[in-house]
């Protein structure tokens, strides 16, 4: 087989995996739909900026489907997802089993876990799993040539573009790789230079991006709208912000003071609702984030308040990291006069039919009841696996830096968006596959390992 036709048989292969892995979009016959789809796919068109949107995923959806479909875009997550899982396993098996190994993980990891609903799914959260795998594949894979690292880069751009969560989570990750790296004496985490510029380069521009991108419509040189809004909206759920207010209402500063024994219980409320605090503000989005900007200062300054904060954000942290249900939002159907039918109805017309008639707006026709079940028993056994593996000290240093990445990403993304966002289960069980994708690295080091002492 020639070159050529190697690298065509490869592009089939992950094709095809591909398409495994966006299952549930192709028994819906359209991508999955949630509320939050519609605005991504209406700043796709306009590409401005958003007070409670990255600029990434929209972008991706634009450059993908070219504003004509949004299937390419499920593909790519498809086809990306593939390659990256492929690119892990390929330093921990044997190139003769890679292939054999690589498309057994898809389809367990596509029908036992939370994978295929995200990938199948036109929000951006596939892609916080997508960075995760990347800079995984960047610490087992150490002789990557230059056009893989290029690969890496541009795939870690855009991911940390896609969710404003992104950046402090990879930052976190930064540093907690660097100094376990450094603290090991290089035992752990052995990257090369390249690897880390691969890291450090997209996250730098990443981060002048977003805040440039608000400069350049008007908006100043600031990484988040809207992050007083969500933060306060959380403070009201997590159920301080009444307690502040109460307080502090004796010379009112705010219109929450007006409403304070009234208050929303969910973040939602406060939010979305649109007689909520934020929704009905005379400035809108804007009016109310700068109005709030004092009360996010007092929590993160003043040490009463401060005490308060830190305690709840603790167990939002808890809460979060223990969402673990599959299918949020998906069991709704979003037909005629929900938010994602407006811009499909604008812009995407060509595919109106295909999204009207596709299964999920059937109502309730998911099989999500079956699949849910399906990941909590893998996700028990998987972590009953992970347990015995490394209580009897059965993994590899690539294993266990994995191990350490993975932990760390479920837990930071577990406090970033339990702290700044809310606790709920969508932004969660994004990084849920994480574990059951470990619990088959194990299983493949463990037959290795027993075929090797049979051989020997």
């Amino acid at each position: 087989m020639t070159g050529f036709q190697s690298r065509l048989a490869k592009s089939i292969y992950f094709a095809f995996t591909a398409l495994i892995i966006i299952a549930p979009a192709l028994y819906n016959r359209y991508p999955l739909m949630y509320f939050d789809s519609g605005a991504y796919m209406e700043m796709a068109v306009n590409f401005e900026p958003s007070f409670h949107r990255a600029l990434g995923y929209p972008l991706l959806i634009r450059l993908t489907g070219l504003l004509v479909s949004n299937w390419p875009i499920i593909l790519v997550q498809g086809i990306v997802l593939s390659v990256l899982l492929y690119k892990i396993l390929s330093p921990l098996v044997e190139r003769s089993k890679l292939m054999w190994l690589h498309f057994a993980t898809v389809v367990l990891l596509s029908f036992s876990s939370a994978m295929s609903w995200y990938a199948a799914q036109l929000m951006p959260d596939i892609w916080t799993l997508i960075m995760v795998l990347a800079i995984g594949g960047l610490i087992v894979n150490r002789s990557l040539s230059v056009p893989w690292l290029i690969a890496y880069g541009l795939i870690l751009f855009f991911a940390l573009l896609t969710h404003l969560s992104h950046i402090p989570l990879v930052f976190l990750l930064l540093v907690s790789v660097a100094t376990i790296h450094f603290v090991s004496k290089k035992h752990l985490f052995q990257f090369s230079r390249k690897a880390w510029i691969t890291l450090v380069i997209p996250f730098l521009l990443a981060a002048i991006t977003f805040p440039s991108f608000n400069a350049l419509y008007g908006y100043g040189f600031r990484f988040s709208l809207a992050s007083n809004a969500f933060i306060t909206a959380n403070l009201g759920e997590m159920g301080i912000l009444k307690m502040y207010l109460d307080e502090n209402c004796d010379q009112p500063q705010t219109r929450l003071c007006a409403i304070k024994d009234s208050l929303p219980l969910e973040t939602s409320g406060y939010l979305w609702d649109p007689n909520g605090p934020v929704q009905s503000h005379l400035e809108g989005w804007a009016g109310a984030n700068e109005e709030y900007a004092p009360i996010v200062k007092d929590f993160t300054t003043k040490p009463r308040y401060m005490k308060w904060f830190v305690l709840s954000a603790v167990k939002a942290t808890f809460r979060q990291m223990f969402q673990i249900e599959i299918g949020s939002g998906l069991q709704y159907a979003y037909g005629k006069g929900s938010s994602p039918y407006w811009p499909m109805q604008a812009h995407f017309k060509q595919e109106l039919n295909e999204y009207l008639t596709s299964v999920q707006n059937k109502g309730d026709k998911l099989p999500l009841d079956f699949f849910r079940i399906i990941n909590y028993s893998s996700l028990a056994l998987s972590l009953l696996l992970i347990g015995w593996a490394v209580l009897q000290r059965k993994l590899t240093s690539d294993m266990a830096a994995l191990l350490v990445l993975f932990i760390f990403a479920y837990m930071f993304n577990a406090a970033i968006t339990g702290v700044l966002a809310n606790v709920y289960e969508r932004l969660q069980v994004r990084l849920l596959p994480l574990i059951q994708f470990f619990a088959i690295l194990v299983y493949i080091n463990l037959i290795r390992s027993r075929v090797g002492a049979t051989e020997s």
